[in-house]
């Protein structure tokens, strides 16, 4: 058991071990992914290490690639940390001296003699869907102290970052969620996923979930609302039982209408984490999160997280802007379509730094559901590519993370990450074959 979470005995032996060598590091170098849950990860690990007094170098990461690990090799470290990845590339952390520890939720590629890996994957738990690098960062955080409690609405914000909230938080998650919610954390209710100060702009600036015709289209939605008799300008927390209820059904029928999953449909309603201390709920700080790390502000997102008011307030600047670029690029995938492979759709855009993003929202709400979704983004001489399915597609055997990196690999590049969301990187002259080969094997797992 760590704090009030109920975990497999060697769980939890490996995260009081990993608690062991953090103590004994006196000064720790922390490296973390740049992603909404790689800077909660950050933030909860800073938190902790804070209230411990140790002495820590924190440093957030685009991936992990070989530059990375010759970086780390020169800077001689005593030990080191990895948060949201390490599992994926035992082989080279296992190059590194001192101590060296993963807490990564991604498919691990084997246990190590050397490396303290903290992965739910070794004890049956699935990393996809019941535990992010923000879930292992808090039991870290706890183990260490319990009153490291305060920073669960980090952690909260990270797996919804993670989309690991669509259909209800499960496994550690829900645990973790139960418990906040009893330390008075965090309070819960179901409510429309939307957030805008009228229903106008809930609807008209919603990015996720986005609604084909609406979105970024504030005369549409005007005219949608009409039909229904809501007065545009009234705030959504004020409207009346019978007209949110006729809002929602509306709203779903569209996203049915789209071509969404029933699950995506689902998540219209859903359960709000709210988070008095920081006065916005745990979307919102994902939301925000991801701004920061998309936009190269991660060390903003950390400070946001852990109460920095000044920083909050220039996240919510950088969200503005970063949901602006999304939705451009998302308006565009609705009106000029992407291009098609057999198995796989796939687009090229210009900011390596949203493609995850645009490509996860087009996949889940735009495109067509039967084919993973690439986003393909040139920088310099490499291609960064980022490749999203549907739960659905991995339940008839999609497994991205296994196709970018037998692919990846064999263009001389590398990739990983999770069977619905991964990513890669190669050269810019093997795209073509890249495409090609992700064709071929993304239907021979989909049959």
């Amino acid at each position: 058991m760590s704090g009030s979470v109920v975990l497999p005995a060697e769980f939890s032996d490996a995260l009081k071990h990993t608690c062991k060598a953090i103590r004994s590091a006196g000064r720790l170098r922390v490296v973390s992914h740049y992603d909404a849950d790689g800077i909660a990860a950050a933030a909860i690990i800073s938190g902790a290490l804070v209230r411990e007094g140790l002495q820590f170098h924190l440093t957030m990461a685009k991936g992990f690639d070989e530059s990375l690990v010759t970086r780390l090799t020169k800077e001689g470290n005593a030990a080191v940390v990895f948060l949201d990845m390490g599992s994926g590339q035992i082989e080279s952390l296992e190059k590194l001296e001192g101590t060296v520890m993963a807490l990564d939720h991604h498919k691990p590629v084997r246990k190590s003699k050397t490396v303290l890996q903290v992965n739910p994957h070794f004890h049956d738990i699935n990393g996809m869907t019941e535990a992010c690098a923000s879930t292992l960062s808090l039991l870290l955080a706890i183990t260490l102290d319990p009153s490291n409690w305060n920073l669960a609405p980090i952690a909260l914000a990270g797996m919804v970052g993670d989309r690991q909230h669509m259909g209800g938080m499960r496994g550690l998650n829900r645990q973790i969620l139960d418990e906040a919610s009893d330390k008075k954390f965090v309070e819960t209710q179901n409510s429309l996923n939307l957030t805008g100060s009228t229903v106008l702009k809930s609807i008209s600036e919603s990015v996720d979930p986005y609604f084909v015709g609406l979105s970024g289209r504030p005369d549409n939605v005007s005219t949608f609302l009409e039909s229904m008799g809501v007065n545009a300008d009234t705030p959504l927390g004020s409207l009346d039982e019978f007209y949110r209820r006729k809002l929602t059904s509306m709203l779903s029928l569209r996203l049915m209408g789209q071509g969404c999953r029933p699950e995506t449909v689902e998540e219209l309603v859903t359960e709000v984490i709210w988070i008095p201390s920081m006065d916005l709920n745990a979307a919102d700080l994902a939301d925000l999160l991801n701004a920061c790390g998309r936009q190269d502000h991660e060390s903003l997102g950390v400070a946001m997280s852990l109460g920095d008011r000044d920083a909050l307030e220039e996240a919510r600047t950088l969200s503005s802007e970063y949901n602006r670029k999304l939705m451009e690029k998302l308006m565009s995938i609705e009106s000029d379509g992407v291009e098609q492979g057999d198995h796989i759709q796939y687009f090229n855009t210009e900011d390596a730094s949203l493609a995850g993003a645009e490509c996860g929202i087009a996949m889940q709400y735009i495109l067509d559901q039967s084919k993973p979704t690439l986003a393909l983004s040139t920088v310099g001489k490499k291609v960064k590519v980022s490749g999203r399915g549907t739960r659905y597609l991995v339940s008839k055997g999609l497994e991205l993370a296994a196709a970018m990196k037998r692919v990846a690999e064999g263009v001389k590049g590398n990739g990983g990450g999770h069977a619905v969301a991964s990513g890669a990187t190669i050269s810019v002259g093997k795209k073509d074959e890249f495409i090609k080969a992700m064709d071929d094997i993304v239907g021979k797992q989909l049959g």
